[in-house]
């Protein structure tokens, strides 16, 4: 390698030198000043680091192809999506059917079929009782939807290809010679590319064109996508969240709107901060360009943010001297599956 020659890593290793030496350079400030230095002091560390970034766009520009941990450029964030406090959250809860209702399926549950035919005929043996008060448990669930957009300029090449007809073209008013295109011939012995030559089968397919070299043009990546995940932080399929929310959802303003009438309610608490879901969201969403010149925009919006409470029944029932605890699905009625309690355990 030759001593002028510098890599991208070499480069950008040089920028953050420039960088940390300016703001090392910046913190350096007196601290004796009165209030009005210090504003102004805050003002020109403010100026200054908008001409480094500047100053650092223009290098990457020159640059052409970015390392992927320095794509994003921090002045061209756009949209709510990068700070979690912009992104309004609004939370809601699924009515549970009625406890009446809870306690005949979990009942019914614990019956044989001997049992249940037996009981069309009044001739009941020994039944299944309610023990204590039900409780219906509130599960939190997230869900974010939202997309991620970006404008951004890159360097081209096109080839244009011609009739064979032609010979010469003239193009943003300069006249270009035509290229015959005779794909692999450098990787050809002469002596074969002639024998191939004499047969035709190599000119047959070989076509007149023009190269258009060092075109800028103006692109957008465009990527959307939601994520649904239990408190916990198990990630739910639609199928999953269909199966916790199939009843309508109503809006709630306090945690005092969970109250359910004839059941003790426990409300369980999200393990996965907004924060945090929304951290994840952004890996999940984000896909910026793997070749550009310079970044136009960089917009990450949040369009949907719900807490959405799921109500459990937990009814403990006690057939002779073996009580056992059945939980029932508040939002569809039925028994919880062994795969649904693993969500929510």
């Amino acid at each position: 390698m030759k001593p002028g020659d510098h890599g991208l890593e070499d480069i950008i290793s040089g920028l953050n030198t420039i960088r940390e030496q300016l703001e090392s350079g910046a913190q350096a400030s007196s601290p004796d000043r009165t209030n009005d230095t210090k504003s102004s002091g805050n003002a020109d560390e403010k100026s200054a680091s908008l001409a480094l970034e500047e100053y650092l766009a223009s290098r990457l520009q020159q640059i052409g192809e970015v390392a992927p941990e320095r794509k994003e450029i921090r002045g061209l964030r756009t949209g709510n999506g990068w700070d979690p406090s912009q992104v309004i959250e609004h939370v809601f809860k699924i009515d549970p059917i009625p406890v009446k209702r809870a306690i005949e399926v979990a009942l019914s549950s614990n019956r044989t079929w001997k049992e249940r035919l037996l009981s069309i005929f009044r001739r009941r043996k020994q039944e299944a009782k309610i023990v204590g008060t039900p409780t219906v448990e509130f599960i939190p669930i997230w869900r974010v939807k939202g997309f991620h957009e970006c404008y951004y300029l890159r360097i081209n090449t096109y080839k244009v290809n011609v009739k064979d007809d032609v010979v010469g073209v003239e193009v943003e008013g300069a006249s270009r010679d035509l290229i015959l295109e005779r794909k692999h011939r450098r990787f050809i012995p002469a002596v074969l590319f002639e024998r191939f030559r004499m047969l035709g089968s190599l000119l047959a397919s070989e076509s007149k064109y023009f190269v258009i070299s060092e075109v800028l043009e103006l692109a957008t990546k465009r990527s959307e996508s939601e994520l649904t995940m239990t408190g916990l932080g198990k990630a739910l399929t639609q199928d999953e969240e269909m199966a916790m929310t199939a009843w309508r959802s109503k809006r709630i303003f306090d945690l005092s709107d969970l109250k359910v009438r004839g059941a003790r309610v426990n409300v369980r608490e999200c393990t996965v901060t907004k924060e945090a879901l929304l951290n994840k969201f952004r890996d999940q969403v984000i896909r910026m360009p793997e070749r550009f010149k310079q970044i136009l925009s960089n917009r990450l919006q949040i369009s949907e943010l719900k807490r959405i409470y799921v109500p459990f029944i937990r009814v403990s029932v006690e057939k002779g001297l073996v009580p056992r605890e059945v939980i029932v699905n508040g939002s569809s009625g039925e028994l919880a599956d062994t795969e649904l309690l693993e969500l929510i355990e």
